[in-house]
């Protein structure tokens, strides 16, 4: 993939609203589900969406810790009824139980993200980063390998602190992910730039699993396909996700099966 300057200055104008639990959206092939809204009324409008145009991917961001089954529900109802990855984002630290019933119910890649990984100069984010570091770690103990991301927004901390939060990440086998903040627009464009190259390098250096999150790559950084994708590359990309899909489906089969196990032995 590659940086397209035109898109990134698009993109930084146009600021794609943040993902949010009370809202339901499409932008393009991505459905972006809010985990407080009704399932049945939700359900509809996926349906009457998905089946005039495919999918690639459901992005569901989960509503605070009293309203968390409501998400759950909406995730088992998107897991059971569509066939594509589920990206579940959780927009405070959350403990482990839930991360564990997250993934139970059918969340595929689970997005915690810090936003700014230099909390010192910003002023930003409302948990301390140690809180939200140790959900990662929690998630990571839960989740496949590389199926854990967090986001960091571009041009709300120096470039430096951005570079050096998506190192740290990463290092955790944590796939970072950045998008752009309006405040981008007053940092030189080869600052930003850099970030994404530096995005971009470390993924590849890492070999990180960043293919079921195309859809939302594509959607909200400035990478572009390097080359358009012809009919026979398609198709073998689309077996492909067939195969990380199934994978993943079994994967967490596997687990819950191994966890009530456990709790059955234990007599629980």
């Amino acid at each position: 993939m590659k940086i397209d300057q035109k898109k990134m200055r698009e993109l930084i104008d146009r600021q794609l609203p943040a993902p949010s639990p009370d809202e339901l959206r499409r932008e393009e092939n991505v459905f972006f589900v809010g985990g407080n809204l009704p399932e049945r009324q939700t359900l509809e409008t996926l349906f009457e969406s998905h089946y005039q145009c495919n999918a690639a991917l459901f992005h569901l961001t989960f509503g605070d810790i009293d309203s968390f089954h409501k998400s759950e529900t909406l995730a088992r109802v998107i897991k059971k009824n569509f066939n594509a990855h589920v990206v579940g984002r959780l927009d405070y630290p959350a403990p482990a139980r839930l991360i564990e019933r997250a993934y139970a119910a059918g969340i595929d890649i689970l997005d915690l993200p810090l936003t700014v990984y230099d909390r010192t100069g910003s002023g930003e984010g409302v948990y301390p980063i140690e809180e939200q570091l140790r959900a990662i770690d929690s998630a990571r103990s839960v989740f496949p390998r590389w199926s854990v991301v967090s986001t960091l927004t571009a041009g709300e901390e120096p470039s430096g602190s951005t570079v050096a939060g998506i190192d740290a990440l990463l290092a955790l086998e944590v796939v970072p992910l950045v998008t752009l903040s309006g405040r981008a627009a007053h940092r030189a464009a080869d600052e930003i730039s850099g970030i994404f190259a530096h995005l971009n390098a470390g993924w590849r250096r890492k070999k990180a699993l960043i293919k079921p999150l195309l859809p939302l790559i594509y959607l909200t950084t400035p990478f572009v396909p390097a080359a358009p994708r012809g009919g026979v590359r398609g198709f073998i990309d689309s077996i492909d996700d067939r195969r990380l899909l199934a994978a993943s489906d079994l994967r967490r089969i596997l687990r819950v099966k191994e966890v009530e196990e456990s709790f059955a032995s234990a007599g629980l």
